[in-house]
C-alpha cells in the first residue's frame, strides 16, 4: 500500500492528501509532527533529505515535493483523471500548480507565522533549544530559517510584501475564474487540488475578506463548489493526532502551577 508521511495542517500535506481521496487511492497515514521537528530527525530525512513534508513512498520508491507528487499520481492512478486532455488547459493547469508553490506557499507560510510561533509556544521549547533543532537540520534552508525566525521573528514589512503578492495572485485567480468555472478550464483538475489548502489557510488568516464574496465573487463562488466537495470533507477532516498528548502536557502543566 502506498504511504503518506504528511503533517495534518501542512497545506502541501493537504494537496497530497486531496489528490488521494479524489482519485480514491488508498494509503497508509505516517503523521510526521513538525513542532516535535521530525522532519530533521536521521529516519525522515534518509527519506526526504529537504526535511519538509510530504513524502509519499510507492513500494519502496520514494517521491517528494507536492507538485511533483500530484502529478506522479496522476500518471500512476489514471482511472480517476485530474489533468486535463487539451493541450492548452493542461499548461493552464500547470501554471496554477507552480502558482501554488511559487507565488502562494511562501507568502501564505510568512503570514502564518504568528500561528507558527503559538504551537511552538506549546511545546515550551527553551530559545536555545530552538536554536540547536535549528542547527540540526540538514538543510541549512529550512535551518536557517528557522533559527531567523527565532531570533528575528517575522516583521510587520514582511508580512505587509507577503500579502501584497498574495493580493496580487488572487487578482490573476479573480480573473481567471470569471471565465472559467475551474482554474484549468471547464472540468476540476489537479490546479484546483494544487490551489485549495492556500485559499483554505487564507481563511483563517488576519484576512478573510480577501476572499469573501464582496473583494472576490468569482473566487468565493468557486471556494464554495471546492469545499462542498466530499474529497475535500474527508483530506481536510484529517484531526492532528497529538492535540490529545499537547491537551495532556497542558493540562500537567497547570496543575503542577508551571
Amino acid at each position: 500500500m502506498l504511504k503518506l508521511y504528511h503533517y495534518w495542517s501542512s497545506v502541501c500535506s493537504q494537496k497530497a492528501r486531496l489528490c488521494l481521496t479524489e482519485k480514491n487511492i488508498p494509503y497508509e497515514s505516517h503523521h510526521v509532527d513538525l513542532f516535535s521537528f521530525d522532519n530533521y530527525k536521521d529516519w525522515y530525512t534518509k527519506l526526504n533529505p529537504k526535511a519538509v513534508v510530504p513524502t509519499v513512498d510507492h513500494d519502496g520508491r520514494i517521491i517528494t515535493e507536492s507538485n511533483v507528487i500530484l502529478e506522479y499520481l496522476e500518471d500512476a492512478f489514471p482511472q480517476v483523471k485530474l489533468r486535463p486532455d487539451d493541450l492548452y488547459e493542461r499548461a493552464q493547469m500547470r501554471l496554477w500548480i507552480y502558482n501554488s508553490e511559487e507565488a502562494a506557499h511562501w507568502n501564505i507560510n510568512v503570514c502564518s507565522h504568528s500561528r507558527h510561533a503559538a504551537r511552538l509556544a506549546k511545546r515550551n521549547y527553551t530559545r536555545e533549544e530552538l536554536l540547536t533543532w535549528a542547527d540540526s537540520c540538514s538543510n541549512p534552508m529550512v535551518g536557517r530559517r528557522l533559527r531567523k525566525r527565532v531570533e528575528q521573528g517575522v516583521s510587520m514589512e514582511e508580512t505587509e510584501d507577503a500579502f501584497a503578492q498574495l493580493e496580487f495572485l488572487l487578482d490573476m485567480m479573480e480573473a481567471k475564474l470569471r471565465g472559467n468555472p475551474w482554474l484549468a478550464g471547464a472540468n476540476y483538475s489537479l490546479a484546483d487540488i494544487a490551489m485549495a489548502p492556500m485559499i483554505n489557510r487564507l481563511e483563517v488568516l488576519s484576512r478573510p475578506e480577501m476572499i469573501g464574496p464582496e473583494k472576490r465573487p468569482a473566487i468565493a463562488d468557486w471556494w464554495a463548489r471546492v469545499s462542498a466537495r466530499p474529497a475535500f470533507k474527508v483530506a481536510f477532516s484529517f484531526a492532528n493526532p497529538d492535540a490529545r498528548s499537547e491537551e495532556h502536557t497542558s493540562e500537567l502543566q497547570s496543575r503542577l502551577h508551571l
